[in-house]
């Protein structure tokens, strides 16, 4: 079992490896972006270390600084793209709303905000001790891609993510 401070850092960097995979499938060919995302804990306090990731160069980061391709809420600020959507597992090209934000902090407490307190992650936070099993359930309703959680799952093997638990 994870102590507390481990399981929401292993948190903390699958929800920041969802946007490697989120971004890198609305990149142009051919164009790519290094950010170096710190990780933060749950209670908004930077995590020993920083996670260098590559991605293709998002519209969606650079004009609606959404890194993580959240969809707009009523009354909240919103910018219109395209998207790749999957329809009965099939890929489909579609216009979509995204949530548009002042910064990359305001951002990222979104995104923490909706899985700690949204009752579609109730079964990804009941997980968060089990790496698998919570990114399972969070992909269920974080993305369209039936794909998804093994797609992150992979780049947290391949990215040494795993050995944290082994600390």
């Amino acid at each position: 079992m994870l102590n507390p401070s481990r399981r929401r850092r292993l948190f903390c960097c699958l929800i920041s490896l969802l946007l490697a995979v989120r971004v890198a499938g609305q990149a142009p060919a051919g164009s790519t972006t290094t950010v170096q995302d710190v990780v933060y804990r749950g209670d908004g306090t930077p995590a020993s270390g920083t996670l260098v990731i590559s991605w293709g160069n998002s519209g969606l980061a650079r004009a609606a600084n959404n890194y993580f391709g959240i969809k707009a809420r009523a009354g909240g600020q919103a910018i219109e793209l395209p998207t790749l959507e999957y329809v009965g597992g099939a890929p489909v090209h579609v216009p979509a709303k995204f949530a548009k934000y002042a910064s990359m902090a305001e951002c990222f407490a979104d995104r923490d905000r909706m899985i700690a307190s949204l009752a579609a992650y109730c079964e990804a936070r009941a997980a968060a001790a089990d790496p698998e099993a919570f990114t399972r359930a969070l992909a269920r309703h974080w993305a369209t891609d039936p794909g998804y959680a093994e797609k992150v799952l992979y780049l947290y093997r391949v990215c040494g993510l795993d050995r944290l638990d082994e600390q």
